[in-house]
Formats: structure tokens, C-alpha cells, sequence
């Protein structure tokens, strides 16, 4: 039988399977995104604390199979993890969501995702303690993309490398992955983004500050908004189901 393991891991989503078993999907520290199948979740307070839900933040004890995609969960406690209360507030469960899935959706299975995991972590752990802004929402997004391999540049234009710090207003070209100034924009062909001289600093601001110091730091603007989920959607193979909810209270 393959050794139980262990590792602190964020539930990312779940489903029910058959009348008493969960289908959980879970990005840990140590065994980066893991899929996962709990006998008897829904009936066992001992072994599960009903700590196998969205936003848990647990430690989660597994066997692999030897031949099948799904780990054995075994067991799910707290430990000494903080956990991430967002049921306060819609707003706080909206971002939460967003974050959740985004994560999701830029991880693979059993891939190295330490820093993934940190990144949701301290996010969400923000999210809970603060409350939902649109500059914590930045943050996440720009630090879980760099992590991705996508650095985005808002310091200098992309095609020249010039600083932009004498201009007043930039576009973004996701192609580019990053500002081009308004010279070098005339020679590119790609679809571009207007971007103001104020929502290009916060960007380059929170880009580089930990997610903590973002809780109070300006945000970017709509047109910014619009430029990275435009790049992100040149990245990703679906639509995030979260964004229209969260756009409804952020």
C-alpha cells in the first residue's frame, strides 16, 4: 500500500460523488495541485471536521493509487493553519471565489505550485482580514501571473524599453505582455488597451509590493481591469465563471 503523505493545501473546489463520497481539488504546499476522492466526506465529522469545503485551509493527509488520477483522502484537519472566514461578507466571497478559480485554472495537476499556494494563501488570508478591493485583486492577479512565467511590464515600453515617465497615457497590447509607448505604438498592428498614467504606476506599484501592503495601496482603474483580463483571456482555455459575480460587488 503506497505510504500515507501530508501537506497544507487549500480546497479549490468540490463535488459530491455517489451518496456519501466528495470529489475535492486541492493545491498544496508540498504535492502541488492534487485531485482527490473522500470516502464518506459527507457523513464523517472524525475524519473530515467538514473542513473539505472551498476557502478550507487544512492540512490533508492522502494516498496515491497506483493507477488512477485521484488520490485517497484519508483524513483533514485545521492543525494550526489560519483559516480564511469570508462568509461574512459577499463582497469578501465573491473575491475569494475569483481568486480560487483563478488559481485553479493556471495550475497542473501534481506540478510544482509552492509558490501558488503561498500567493492564494496570503490573498486569501488578506481578503478575510480586510475585507474585497480592487487593489488586492491587482495584486493577486499580477503576482499569481508572474509565478505563471507571465511577467508584465509596466515600468518601460516593451518595444523601445524607454520609461514611460514623461508620458501621460500608454496602451497595453497583451501580445507584448506589457505598456508600449504612443512612438512605438504607431508601428504595431495588435489590439491594444488605453491605459492612463495613474493606473499604469499603481499597476507597476502593486506588482512589486507583497499582497499584504496592497490592502492599502491605489488601485488601477477600469482600464486596467479590462487590460489584464484581456491578457488573460488570450492565456487561459476557458471563461472564469466567478468574474461576472465578483463584478457585481467589486
Amino acid at each position: 500500500m503506497p505510504a500515507e503523505e501530508c501537506s497544507a493545501a487549500i480546497v479549490l473546489r468540490t463535488r459530491d460523488y455517489s451518496e456519501s463520497d466528495r470529489i475535492v481539488t486541492l493545491l498544496t504546499l508540498e504535492a502541488g495541485k492534487l485531485g482527490g476522492i473522500a470516502k464518506g466526506a459527507k457523513q464523517s465529522r472524525r475524519r473530515f471536521e467538514r473542513k473539505l469545503e472551498v476557502f478550507s485551509h487544512v492540512m490533508v493527509y492522502f494516498r496515491r493509487r497506483p493507477h488512477g488520477e485521484l488520490v485517497f483522502i484519508t483524513k483533514a484537519e485545521a492543525g494550526d493553519l489560519p483559516p480564511f472566514d469570508l462568509t461574512d461578507d459577499i463582497g469578501k466571497i465573491a473575491l475569494g471565489s475569483y481568486m480560487v478559480e483563478l488559481a485553479d485554472a493556471l495550475s497542473r495537476e501534481e506540478a510544482e505550485s509552492a509558490q501558488a499556494y503561498r500567493i492564494l494563501a496570503a490573498s486569501l488570508g488578506a481578503v478575510a482580514r480586510h475585507g474585497a478591493g480592487r487593489a488586492l485583486r491587482q495584486a493577486f492577479e499580477l503576482n499569481l501571473l508572474r509565478w505563471a512565467g507571465y511577467q508584465l511590464e509596466f515600468r518601460r515600453c516593451q518595444v523601445c524599453g524607454r520609461s514611460p515617465e514623461n508620458a501621460t497615457s500608454f496602451v497595453f497590447i497583451p501580445s507584448h505582455g506589457g505598456i508600449v509607448c504612443q512612438h512605438c505604438r504607431a508601428g504595431a498592428s495588435d489590439t491594444f488597451i488605453g491605459l492612463t498614467a495613474s493606473s499604469v504606476a499603481a499597476l507597476a506599484h502593486l506588482g512589486s509590493v507583497p499582497l499584504e501592503e496592497a490592502v492599502s495601496a491605489p488601485s488601477a482603474g477600469r482600464d486596467a481591469e479590462a487590460a489584464l483580463a484581456r491578457f488573460m483571456a488570450t492565456i487561459l482555455d476557458r471563461r472564469l465563471r466567478s468574474v461576472e459575480f465578483l463584478h457585481r460587488f467589486l
